[in-house]
């Protein structure tokens, strides 16, 4: 009897349905791939933070001029409703909790007579039934601060900081969509939070007040006062920190709030037509990714500068090399889709070289080593959103792209890793949430091998898929394995039953299942599917298809 064998899984997803790198597959998502031992197994599940409404301190409302200051504090009401899926789908969100919030805005009018910015304190997200949750918006950028702190910078204004400990606090609402956010050190000593609305530029002191009251105080050096207020009008305003200043994507020009506290809405003006969307620093210089004004969704979505620099191109998924030299996608997301400026990342964070002369003014050369490029994809084929991971952890591992974390929500906001722990903003109709890696917790995990091709026979001869066998290392007691199928291409998937006509393969520390198949065809498509108990995944070894 002839049989494909399978022993390698770390290939990635495959340009080809039926061929590709050693280990490869056809789609695969929430799968280890990139451990140092070459199993199939699944990887960690996300789970949401923020459903417990903080109150530690009140967040901070500015309002300018002799008029009453108003104040939406939304009151979500959250429920979950984990939906489960029947068949094996790339995407399954049955362990995972999709929100549903409902917002109630309560206004609150205290008028405030100073002409200069003034703060009035509304209370964090008030709660309501059902389970609450301090997101009220789309985070859009993260920042990672030296305070220790992350802070989500949202789309409509809100600002929330994250601990260590996970636990979210809304701290700040400035009443205008956010489009820009980074950590920006000072010559004169000090660090700030800045950000961008869609036409003007804020800051805050870091650490600073408590209470935020110090949002937009005046420096000491001449003309630094705040806000700035000449930014052009733009969705996004990125920011990345160049040689200690930093650089924002302004519509058709580069603005800089320098080292020394300057500032210039105009300090790069771009070619004619292009809109400057992302900007990242590479080697003491900016590197600007831009769209056409006349087509924006053939322009580059985000950059990232990982073991290659990789930028992800318009709405159809296409990643290129980023180096000024190729012109040909690299890769493509399997169901397409693209991401946001911020929906991109290292999964650890670049450590850099530097290299200086005695004689020169400053270091004259730099080099980041990159890290795993991370994805965070939305407005894909159902089943294939998430997060994306592209490269390699090692030098001997394939460069290969993975859905390391399979999602489908209407749009990731932002994505950042810190720890080693992914951090990712979503919206689902009008729910906005942060999801977080599940530590103690594996996720269902789906594996879709590359089309088996029966072998030139004689024509009255018919090819019979018999059954398909897997080995693996003895079986966590409560996780269990199951194996389905295609024929020819068509139709979907069908179950295979155990030798015992059960569903799925679950005898506890057993290290071989038989799954029964018998099926006429020309073209065998396997799939196997990956159930955990807790935080222990089933590790398969092999895979053999037999036929006839």
């Amino acid at each position: 009897m002839a049989v494909y064998e399978i022993t390698k899984f770390s290939g990635g997803n495959s340009d080809f349905e039926d061929r590709g790198v050693a280990g490869a597959f056809k789609h695969g998502s929430n799968l280890d791939i990139r451990k140092r031992k070459d199993t199939l197994s699944a990887g960690q599940a996300l789970r949401d933070i923020g459903n417990t409404v903080q109150s530690a301190s009140p967040s901070q409302s500015p309002s300018a001029s002799v008029s009453p200051s108003s104040s939406n504090s939304p009151s979500p009401s959250l429920s979950k409703s984990p939906s489960a899926s029947a068949s094996p789908s790339p995407m399954s969100p049955s362990a995972s909790v999709s929100p549903s919030a409902s917002r109630s805005p309560s206004a609150s009018a205290s008028p405030s007579a100073s002409v200069s910015p003034s703060y009035s304190s509304s209370p964090s997200t008030s709660p309501s039934a059902g389970l609450d949750t301090v997101f009220s918006d789309l985070i859009r950028t993260w920042v990672k601060a030296s305070d220790g702190k992350t802070y989500g910078f949202g789309h409509t204004g809100k600002v929330y900081k994250v601990n260590s400990d996970l636990s979210v606090f809304q701290v700040y609402d400035s009443h205008e969509p956010i489009t820009g956010a980074i950590e920006k050190p000072s010559s004169g000593g000090k660090t700030y939070l800045m950000w961008a609305g869609r036409t003007t530029l804020h800051r805050k002191e870091l650490p600073g007040r408590a209470d935020w009251n110090d949002v937009d105080v005046k420096g000491t050096v001449q003309g630094d006062t705040w806000p700035k207020s000449n930014l052009m009008d733009a969705d996004y305003h990125t920011m990345a920190q160049v040689g200690g200043d930093i650089m924002i994507a302004n519509w058709y020009f580069l603005a800089m709030a320098a080292y020394d506290d300057s500032y210039t809405n105009e300090a790069l003006d771009l070619i004619p037509g292009n809109v400057a969307k992302t900007v990242i620093e590479r080697n003491g210089r900016a590197v600007v990714g831009t769209y056409k004004a006349a087509d924006p969704t053939k322009g580059v979505n985000g950059a990232i500068d990982s073991e290659v620099p990789l930028s992800q191109v318009g709405d159809d998924g296409e990643i290129f090399y980023a180096d000024f030299t190729s012109s040909m996608p690299v890769k493509r997301f399997p169901g397409g889709g693209k991401v946001n400026p911020g929906g991109v990342c290292n999964f650890i964070d670049p450590v850099e070289f530097f290299d200086w002369e005695n004689t020169a003014l400053s270091w004259i050369d730099k080099q980041a080593v990159g890290n795993l490029a991370m994805f965070g994809v939305y407005g894909a084929d159902a089943g294939y959103g998430g997060i994306y991971s592209f490269g390699r952890k090692d030098k001997n591992h394939a460069f290969v792209l993975n859905l390391d974390f399979a999602l489908d929500v209407d749009e990731i906001g932002a994505i950042c890793s810190v720890g080693g722990i992914m951090y990712i903003s979503y919206r689902s109709g009008g729910d906005y949430g942060v999801k977080v890696t599940d530590t103690n917790t594996k996720a269902t995990a789906y594996y879709e091998g590359l089309d088996f091709k029966a072998p030139v026979k004689k024509v009255l001869n018919i090819t019979v898929w018999k059954h398909a066998e897997l080995t693996f290392d003895p079986l966590p007691s409560g996780s269990s394995l199951e194996f389905w199928y295609r024929i020819d291409k068509t139709g979907v998937f069908i179950r295979a039953k155990t030798a015992n006509g059960n569903n799925s393969f679950s005898v506890a520390n057993a290290k071989k299942a038989v799954f029964r198949v018998n099926a006429e065809g020309q073209i065998f498509e396997p799939k196997i599917v990956i159930n955990p108990t807790g935080n222990t995944s089933p590790e398969v070894h092999r895979v053999r298809t037999y036929f006839n």
